[in-house]
C-alpha cells in the first residue's frame, strides 16, 4: 500500500511540473515560417506535400517532406529568426513520420537528432539531442530538452546559435532509402515573425518583364531563356525581382485571367496579354523556383487610374477603368482595385515569396486596407512598401547633404542620403531605393558607403512597432537611368562586389536592378554580375578593395581635415562591423582601442594596418590612431 501511495504522489508531482508553452516556429499548412528553411545535405526537401496520415496526431492536410535516397548524413537546416543565446528551460519539439516499417527500425535508422549550430563556426561547437522513432508509418512527437546544457564560449562570442539542423538516421551506412515528413516545429520561446528571412545575406538581380499588350508585342523576346540564363550563370544569386505589373505603367499585367473580373472584355483588352502569353510569367517563375531562387514580384500600386503616359491608348484605359468601377463598384475605386489585385494574388499564391509595392503615393484607398487584402490571401508573404522616405541627419538632427562626389563631379546638385528606416508597420523588407536618379545622386554614391552602409551593418533588421522585424534591403540601379540599356553604367565590378559583400556579410540584402533587352540581362551588366557570382561561390570569398572616400568628395558645410602631407585624415577602417580583424587603409604608428565608457581596452604600438580584436565582446568601440608625428584620427566600429 505504501508503494502505491508513493507512486501516486510521484505521478501527481510530475504532473504538476510546469511545461514551457511551445511557440510554433514552422508549420507547412498554416504557412508559419518564423524560422526559414536554409538548405539540405544528402537529401531532397519539398513543401506542400499531402499528409500521409491525417487520422492520427497530425491532421494537417499538407506537410513538408524529406527524401533520403541512399545517402549518409542526411539533414535539413533552418535559419532561426532570433539566435538562441540562453539554453535554460529551452525545449524544441516537432512532429515527424518515417516510411520505414516498425519491424525494420534499428538503433541507427530510427535516429532523429536535432542540432543547434552557429553558421559562422565549425561543427565542433554544434550541440544536439537525440530521439528515436518507436514506430514506423505513423506520426510521432519528439521533444528535445536543452535545459541542462552549457553554451560554448565561442558560440556566445559569435552571437549564439542561429540555426537548427535535423539529422535523420545518423551513423547509418546501409545505403538507406527512406521518406520522412516533418511538421509543427515549436520552441519554448517565440521566434519573431520575419517573413523576409530568406533575404538575409542574399543578393539578387531584377528581371523586368513586360505586361499587357506590350508583352504580346515582345513575345519574340525569349523571356524563359533569359531566366534560365540567370540560373545558369548566377547560381550564387538568392533572389530575383520580376513583375506582376509593368514597372512604369501599373495598368499592364503579366497575367490575363482573373477570377473576379474579365479584364479584356469588362475593362480594356490592352491591359492583359493573350492567354498564351500569360504563361510566360508562370514559366519564368518556374525556372527561378526550380533552381532554388526566391521570387519577388513588382507591383505598381497606383492602378489603372494613374496615367503614366499620354497616349490615346492610355486615355482609353483610364476612361474604361472609370466606367468599370463607377458601374460595378458604385464609384469605389479603391475596392475595385483591391478586388482586381486580389484575383491575381490568388493565382500567384504559392509561386512567389514576396511583393515589392511601388508608387503607393498614388494608391487608391488606404495602404492598410491594401496590405490587409494581401495578408488575407497569403498571411506570411514578404512585402516591401515604397513610401515615407527618410534621410540621414547629423548629430544635431539636420539633414546631411552631399556637395560633391569627387573632383570630377560636374553635377552641381546637392542631394540627401536616403535612410532605410522601418517607418511603417506593413513592411517586411525595405523598398531600398537610393536617392532618386536625376536628383544629383548616383546609385554608387560614396555617401551610402560611408554613412548608410555602416548603419545597415550595425542593425540589418529593425522594427516599426516591435510586432515584427523587417530587413534593410538596398535596391540599386546599375546604370544612370533605370532599365535603359543605352544609359551609361555607373558601377565597375570592384565596387559592385564590395556593395554585395558589405551588405550580405552583415546579414542585409541587395538587389541590382539589372536591365533586360530581348529577354536577357545586357551583356555588360551580366559580365559584372558573373564576376561577383564567381567570387561569392569561392570558399573563402576573396577580399574586396576597401572603401576610401574619393578625392574631392565631401558634404555641404564639411570642413576637411587634410593638413598633413600624407593625407592622414583620409584613412578608412574596414570592415565595419568587425568579426575578427579590422584594417586601416594606411599604416599608422600606434593605436588605442576604448570601449563605449571610455576605458582603454587594447594598445597597438607597432607600425601596422591590421588589428586583431577577436577577443573583444560584442559592442561599440573607438580607435584612436596616431601617426609618427602624433596626428590623431578617431574611428568608431561595431564588434560582432
Amino acid at each position: 500500500m505504501i508503494n502505491k501511495i508513493n507512486i501516486i504522489i510521484l505521478f501527481i508531482f510530475f504532473s504538476l511540473i510546469p511545461v514551457a508553452a511551445q511557440q510554433v516556429w514552422y508549420e507547412n499548412s498554416s504557412q508559419t515560417n518564423n524560422i526559414q528553411f536554409s538548405n539540405t545535405q544528402q537529401g531532397l526537401f519539398t513543401t506542400d506535400e499531402a499528409n500521409p496520415e491525417t487520422n492520427g496526431i497530425n491532421t494537417n492536410a499538407t506537410v513538408s517532406k524529406f527524401v533520403r535516397d541512399g545517402q549518409e548524413n542526411s539533414r535539413i537546416i533552418f535559419n532561426l529568426s532570433e539566435p538562441i543565446i540562453d539554453l535554460s528551460s529551452l525545449t524544441i519539439s516537432l512532429k515527424a513520420y518515417t516510411s520505414i516499417q516498425t519491424s525494420d527500425l534499428n538503433t541507427t535508422n530510427s535516429r532523429i537528432r536535432l542540432f543547434f549550430k552557429n553558421s559562422s563556426i565549425g561543427g565542433s561547437s554544434n550541440l544536439y539531442k537525440q530521439a528515436n522513432f518507436s514506430v514506423g508509418e505513423t506520426w510521432e512527437t519528439f521533444t528535445y530538452d536543452f535545459d541542462q546544457e552549457t553554451m560554448p564560449s565561442d558560440v556566445l562570442i559569435a552571437g549564439g546559435y542561429d540555426q537548427i539542423m535535423i539529422v535523420f538516421a545518423s551513423a547509418d551506412t546501409s545505403g538507406l532509402t527512406s521518406t520522412y515528413y516533418i511538421d509543427t516545429i515549436s520552441g519554448s520561446f517565440e521566434q519573431p515573425l520575419r517573413n523576409a528571412l530568406f533575404l538575409s545575406s542574399s543578393w539578387g538581380v531584377r528581371f523586368n518583364l513586360d505586361g499587357g499588350y506590350r508583352l504580346d508585342n515582345s513575345s519574340n523576346d525569349d523571356w524563359v531563356a533569359g531566366a534560365q540564363d540567370i540560373v545558369d550563370n548566377l547560381p550564387a544569386v538568392g533572389h530575383v525581382i520580376t513583375n506582376f505589373t509593368h514597372p512604369a505603367h501599373g495598368y499592364y499585367y503579366t497575367l490575363r485571367d482573373n477570377p473576379y473580373v474579365d479584364i479584356a472584355n469588362e475593362i480594356h483588352p490592352d491591359m492583359v496579354p493573350t492567354l498564351e502569353n500569360e504563361q510566360i510569367i508562370l514559366d519564368v517563375i518556374d525556372v527561378f523556383r526550380n533552381s532554388g531562387k526566391k521570387v519577388i514580384l513588382y507591383l505598381n500600386g497606383a492602378g489603372p487610374g494613374h496615367l503614366q503616359g499620354n497616349s490615346d491608348r492610355e486615355f482609353e484605359i483610364l476612361a474604361a477603368w472609370e466606367n468599370y468601377y463607377n458601374t460595378e463598384f458604385a464609384g469605389d475605386e479603391a475596392l475595385a482595385w483591391r478586388t482586381l489585385v486580389k484575383g491575381y494574388l490568388e493565382r500567384f499564391q504559392g509561386l512567389v515569396d514576396g511583393y515589392w509595392l511601388d508608387n503607393l503615393g498614388n494608391l487608391p484607398g488606404e495602404l492598410s486596407d491594401f496590405v490587409a487584402m494581401i495578408r488575407e490571401v497569403d498571411p506570411n508573404i514578404a512585402i516591401a512598401t515604397n513610401s515615407n522616405s527618410t534621410y540621414l541627419t547629423d548629430e544635431n538632427g539636420d539633414v546631411l547633404y552631399v556637395d560633391t562626389d569627387a573632383t570630377d563631379d560636374e553635377d552641381p546638385t546637392d542631394y540627401r542620403i536616403r535612410n532605410f528606416a522601418i517607418n511603417n508597420p506593413y513592411m517586411d523588407f525595405t523598398a531600398g531605393h537610393p536617392t532618386p536618379l536625376g536628383q544629383g545622386a548616383p546609385p554608387n554614391s560614396w555617401a551610402y558607403e560611408e554613412f548608410l552602409f555602416p548603419l545597415i551593418a550595425e542593425a540589418p533588421w529593425g522594427s516599426f512597432d516591435g510586432s515584427k522585424d523587417a530587413i534593410k534591403h538596398y535596391f540599386c540601379p546599375i546604370r544612370e537611368r533605370w532599365s535603359v540599356a543605352n544609359a551609361d553604367l555607373v558601377f565597375e565590378v570592384e565596387q559592385a562586389y564590395r556593395f554585395v559583400r558589405t551588405l550580405t556579410d552583415a546579414g542585409g540584402t541587395i538587389t541590382y536592378s539589372t536591365t533586360i533587352t530581348d529577354g536577357f540581362i545586357t551583356d555588360d551588366e551580366m559580365a559584372i554580375m558573373q564576376d561577383i557570382n564567381d567570387r561569392m561561390v569561392q570558399i573563402p570569398k576573396p577580399d574586396y578593395i576597401p572603401y576610401v572616400r574619393p578625392e574631392g568628395a565631401y558634404l555641404v558645410g564639411e570642413v576637411l581635415s587634410v593638413d598633413s602631407e600624407d593625407d592622414f585624415y583620409k584613412i578608412a577602417l574596414f570592415p565595419n562591423p568587425v568579426k575578427q580583424h579590422f584594417s586601416l587603409s594606411k599604416g599608422i604608428s600606434s593605436a588605442i582601442i576604448y570601449n563605449a565608457n571610455g576605458q582603454e581596452i587594447l594598445i597597438f604600438k607597432s607600425n601596422q594596418n591590421s588589428f586583431d580584436v577577436s577577443k573583444l565582446v560584442k559592442g561599440v568601440y573607438f580607435v584612436k590612431a596616431y601617426t609618427a608625428t602624433n596626428e590623431i584620427q578617431v574611428f568608431k566600429f561595431i564588434k560582432q
